[in-house]
């Protein structure tokens, strides 16, 4: 028999505290001696406390920044302005790492979709694409955040695995030679804006509101475009106020109008001031363009005013200089200093507060702390949204989009131009050059699909290069390959059995160019690009062009492929060789994509246009330390340079026959005041496709300002021509036509005045529309169509 137990009683109250809520717990058991049973009363009551303020997302995010930083000490407030910010325990903030690059897709921190580095999506001239481009890598940015920090928003973000992504690189590439240049858009304000913007957008602008997706770092804040050691990190030029306002400024007021939270200060001075202490923080950025986002330096920026400018003997006061002039937040460690700074009376805690501020509400802002359920599809991303087969689709588009034909003439004995290549099929392809099975240059600079700067290319990445393009479309029976010589060595002893190959088959692919440099910065080769390095010359390196020249001794029908981030100079290849296509540092599909218009696969034709000129050569270019667009001896970019281009800004052919009509503007005049009140002007012309082949093609508009002595007096710096607007235009289909209108605000003209004031100046202009830039395409190029011509003005 069960034991005679009348009753027993047993309860325990345990009372505990957690973040502010308390629980009571009454726990009842009793027996009882009429069946072998226990049974169990609980009885539970949870009275929860409201949470900290600052992880209330009921309250407006002003409300919490404020609660937040109103709870912090000085100490804690310093803390937070560095890159490696730590945990804030009393506040139960996270650690977080503001430390996180994209620029072609993300960098550094493993298996990621990687796009045609920057000048080759620029070479696409598509805004809508390059939204796209930044989208996914604000996908898959959050879902590596998601996996690093365990799909738990309390635990702190590593370094390559935050939310705040450094790029784009919006500066202006005013020298042919400049080893990052491959990192922007290109030479012109208004492309570079555009595009600019429109990544941003796809960075920042998810499918949850209230929330960044990511936050955009625009760099770098101003004018930075030299990377030769030195004078990199002391670089201080005199820029007159023309040029800033004019050219090297205005891509940077385009992406705040776009809403880009955050702009990186630059290494460079500008006019006796290092960026990340200069007056333009406030007085320009903040002043004149309305920027109310936060400031982060480049990385060692304010370290390197007492190291490189000589301008402090210590960090406190390099420290306080930067925080005064209105930085927010340093990469690097030299903002610890504040404590000092404060101390001494350097800085106001009114400042500090105010930086601490801006940092934090991007925090709240980009959902860190908040919930994941508040955060819907952001919590949910996972390694199934990283390099899935729909990212790595446009990644083909994009690197099949960045393509540009820059010659297709008949080969020797041809009646027809050499591309699309029409093979019979038994035919042979040979495939030659350095750059025809490297997967490493099909990256470019700040690259992903690796762990760490400048680290070995990921095999699970299923890079596309060249050599697999052809050979998954023709197979391995029908090609032969040799490198035929490296990239920049005078070793030829590859040259017999790559001339061999290329005799005794129907068509030779020579893949050449440039490289990135590998290694480290500065390291890889005299005429390798990247951080940390410039260009000397502008040809083909090491004995590149010897090898051409043999290949084309033997075998007439050779398609030269260049791979690129900078302009390349290919003055004998530009009068010899039948076919050239730049191909650019094109991504994990550049291979495949390449192969598709190299063939004409499925109608698909090359459509890209390119976003700088290419000199005949280095000698032409003033040198590199003069950001005088006008300096000697022919000026810089196509909106100055005033001798023979090898090819101009803009230029690319297709394998349509694209022929424009019917040009109009309306409206035809607009006074100052209406310019001053964001008027603008819609270009539109016919588009129709007169030759044999499907393709797109890119309509630009642009400017010449008809002068004056009367009416320019007192301007300076005046553009010859300029881009005012432009679209990309899906593909016609042979003898279809279509009309293309663009809307373009005229405030692009403006011009500093004799007061100093950038604005609208009365005066006529020209504006050109068709597929090109105005005026010669290049010294080789015969086969373009000039654009038509439409009258505008500007009154009084």
């Amino acid at each position: 028999e069960p034991p005679a137990v009348a009753f027993s009683l047993f309860r325990h109250i345990l009372v505990t505290g957690l973040q502010g809520t308390t629980y009571i717990l009454i726990t009842m058991l009793e027996f009882c001696n009429i069946m072998v049973c226990i049974g169990l009363v609980a009885f539970a009551v949870a009275t929860p406390a409201p949470p900290l303020p600052w992880f209330n997302p009921k309250l407006s995010t002003s409300e919490r920044v404020a609660a937040l930083v109103a709870s912090m000490s000085l100490e804690e407030k310093v803390s937070q302005l560095v890159s490696g910010a730590p945990e804030l325990p009393s506040q139960h903030v996270p650690a977080y790492m503001w430390r996180n690059n994209v620029l072609h897709g993300l960098v550094d921190n493993g298996v990621s979709t990687q796009f045609p580095q920057a000048t080759g999506l620029a070479a696409t001239w598509n805004i809508s694409l390059l939204q796209e481009v930044g989208s996914v890598c604000a996908t898959e940015q959050r879902a590596k955040h998601n996996i690093a920090t365990g799909f738990d928003p309390s635990n702190a973000s590593p370094m390559n695995y935050g939310l705040d992504l450094w790029g784009p690189n919006i500066n202006m590439f005013r020298d042919s030679r400049w080893g990052r240049g491959q990192e922007t858009y290109g030479e012109d304000p208004v492309l570079s804006g555009a595009l600019g913007a429109a990544f941003i957008s796809g960075l920042q602008n998810g499918s949850v509101p209230g929330y960044y997706k990511t936050i955009a770092t625009a760099k770098h804040f101003d004018a930075y475009s030299l990377d030769r050691m030195p004078p990199r990190l002391s670089f201080d030029p005199t820029i007159t106020p023309q040029d800033l306002m004019q050219y090297y400024l205005p891509a940077f007021a385009d992406v705040v109008d776009a809403g880009v939270k955050s702009i990186m200060c630059s290494y460079n001075g500008i006019n006796g001031y290092p960026m990340c202490m200069s007056p333009m923080i406030e007085s320009v950025l903040r002043g004149d363009m309305h920027f109310d986002g936060y400031v982060v330096t480049d990385s060692g920026a304010v370290d390197f005013f007492v190291s490189e400018f000589k301008r402090f003997d210590n960090l406190t006061y390099a420290a306080a200089a930067s925080l005064n002039a209105g930085v927010d937040l340093n990469s690097g460690s030299a903002f610890l200093h504040l404590a000092n700074a404060s101390a001494q009376g350097l800085v106001s805690e009114k400042r500090l507060t105010e930086a601490v501020s801006r940092v934090m509400q991007a925090r709240i802002e980009l959902g860190l702390f908040d919930p994941p359920e508040l955060l819907g599809p952001y919590a949910k991303y996972n390694e199934s949204d990283i390099l899935s087969a729909e990212h790595r689709a446009l990644a083909l588009s994009a690197a099949e989009q960045s393509i540009v034909l820059l010659r297709n003439e008949p080969a020797t004995g041809d009646a027809s131009p050499l591309l699309p290549l029409r093979l019979s099929p038994n035919a042979v392809v040979s495939v030659v050059g350095p750059g025809a099975n490297d997967t490493f240059r099909q990256m470019g600079n700040y690259y992903g699909c690796s762990f760490g700067t400048w680290g070995p290319v990921l095999a699970n990445c299923s890079v596309s290069t060249p050599l697999d393009g052809v050979r998954a479309m023709v197979g391995d029976s029908r090609m032969r390959y040799t490198p035929g010589c490296d990239q920049e060595s005078s070793d030829t002893s590859g040259f017999a059995q790559a001339v061999a190959n290329a005799k005794n088959s129907d068509v030779v692919i020579a893949v050449m160019g440039l490289r990135n440099c590998e290694g480290g910065q500065g390291k890889g080769g005299a005429n390798c690009e990247s951080e940390g390095h410039d260009r000397t010359e502008l040809g083909l390196p090491g004995v590149q062009q010897a090898l051409l020249q043999r290949l084309l001794a033997v075998n007439p029908r050779v398609v030269l492929v260049l791979t690129n981030g900078g302009p390349v100079a290919t003055t004998w290849a530009s009068q010899h060789v039948p076919a050239i296509v730049d191909s650019w540092y094109s991504g994990i599909a550049g291979g495949e994509a390449l192969a598709n218009i190299l063939f004409g696969v499925e109608n698909k034709a090359p459509a890209g246009k390119l976003p700088f000129m290419v000199p005949m050569s280095a000698a032409d270019l003033p040198p590199d330390t003069s950001m005088d667009l006008t300096a000697a001896p022919h000026g810089r970019t196509y909106r100055y340079f005033n001798t023979t281009v090898l090819y101009n800004f803009g230029f690319g052919l297709t394998y349509g026959d694209m022929v424009y009509s019917d040009a109009s503007v309306a409206p035809s005049h607009m006074s100052v005041a209406e310019v001053a009140d964001k008027g603008s002007i819609r270009v539109c012309c016919t588009v129709t496709n007169n030759g044999h082949f499907a393709s797109a093609d890119v309509v630009q508009v642009y400017a010449s300002r008809i002068t004056s002595a009367t009416v320019d007096a007192g301007l300076y710096n005046v553009p010859r021509v300029q881009l005012l607007g432009f679209t990309r235009m899906p593909a016609l289909t042979t003898a279809s036509h279509q009309s293309v209108c663009i809307d373009a605000t005229v405030a692009k003209l403006n011009l500093v005045g004799a007061d100093g004031v950038l604005a609208a100046q009365p005066g006529q202009y020209t504006l050109h529309i068709g597929g090109t830039a105005p005026g010669a395409q290049g010294a080789y190029v015969s086969n373009t169509r000039q654009p038509l011509q439409v009258h505008f003005e500007i009154t009084r």
